[in-house]
């Protein structure tokens, strides 16, 4: 549910993460991955904003950068007017209180040699929210609020199925009471039959505690479902960035359309054309010039081998990154 004329609650300007390559025996720097190459974007409170595309193409590594798991290499995020890369280590860890993650596989985000009201507990300690009896209390508050019940504090991840384990991870984060929530894959490892449980709890939380995702997925049924506004990520780099409605009506970068294309259609007497990509993803240590698509891109111009394509608005709103759209005049 998107506030349109609120401030925005995160803007991303030219974020850039690169993984440095050793290689030898002294370990030198001989490249670097780049992971994530220059991304921008903003998202407003209560909006739920979702990042798509193949694995691998640095969705996941965006918001883990943002949230600082990783340090950045070059670029700027703004929470609140507040400039997050640059933050002290003390003011970061007030930062955290407002800014949580739920990852992609419950199991190993959870330690297994505690349960999970001491892993939910533990973060209250550390940010000094509660104390005592306050720590059991917001615990088992947070856990039914999950779905789960109040005497489950005291049992061990091995101990829950796949859908009550992402129910813990879920708890973990919102027990600080948080505004913003990057959620990693959140679905991802669990069973189809649980996954809707999931997503209908997430959209519960965010109506009733006014909370902001950034929705970091491959699944675009999901996204459709969840999302006000979608990027498309490819190789590091947004290529395609639009309102929900207008982006499954009409996408307009050519990855885009292969991406849609490959959505599965329920009725077995509609025939969909299906856009079949040839080639492989190249390698974000040696990406190509140019259009990082133009190796795979079935629209291929010369233009695309030599100039990189900006992100650019089109006249219907949707800002995209292609020579097709945005030809060079």
């Amino acid at each position: 549910m998107t506030t349109a004329a609120a401030a925005d609650i995160l803007v991303v300007t030219d974020l850039k993460k690169y993984f440095p390559i050793r290689t030898g025996v002294l370990s030198r720097i001989s490249g670097y991955v780049k992971a994530v190459d220059g991304v921008s974007f903003s998202i407003k409170p209560g909006e739920t904003f979702a990042l798509v595309g193949e694995s691998g193409c640095g969705k996941s590594t965006t918001g883990r950068t943002i949230l600082r798991l990783y340090d950045a290499t070059s670029g700027d995020v703004q929470y609140n007017g507040e400039d997050v890369l640059g933050a002290s280590r003390e003011r970061m860890r007030k930062l955290r209180k407002s800014m949580q993650i739920v990852f992609q596989d419950p199991y190993s985000a959870l330690n297994p040699r505690m349960t999970v009201g001491a892993s939910i507990g533990e973060i209250l300690k550390v940010h000094r929210i509660a104390a005592g009896k306050e720590i059991r209390e917001r615990v088992e508050e947070v856990l039914v609020r999950c779905g789960l019940e109040a005497y489950h504090s005291w049992r061990y991840p091995h101990e829950f199925s796949g859908g009550q384990r992402q129910r813990v991870v879920i708890a973990r984060a919102l027990a600080l009471d948080p505004q913003f929530i990057v959620a990693d894959e959140p679905i991802s490892a669990l069973d189809v039959s649980i996954q809707s449980q999931i997503i209908n709890l997430l959209e519960d939380l965010q109506d009733a505690y006014d909370l902001t995702y950034l929705f970091i997925s491959h699944d675009l049924s999901v996204v459709r479902h969840m999302a006000d506004r979608v990027g498309v990520m490819y190789l590091g780099k947004l290529v395609e960035l639009a309102p929900k409605r207008q982006f499954y009506k009409e996408p307009l970068h050519p990855y885009s359309q292969a991406l849609l294309s490959a959505i599965p259609v329920s009725d077995p007497s509609i025939k969909k054309k299906r856009i079949i990509l040839k080639g492989d993803v190249p390698s974000p240590a040696n990406p190509p010039a140019g259009c990082p698509f133009h190796t795979r891109c079935p629209y291929l111009m010369d233009v695309c081998r030599s100039v990189t394509p900006e992100l650019m608005r089109a006249e219907s709103g949707t800002e995209v990154a292609c020579h097709l759209v945005h030809p060079i005049t």
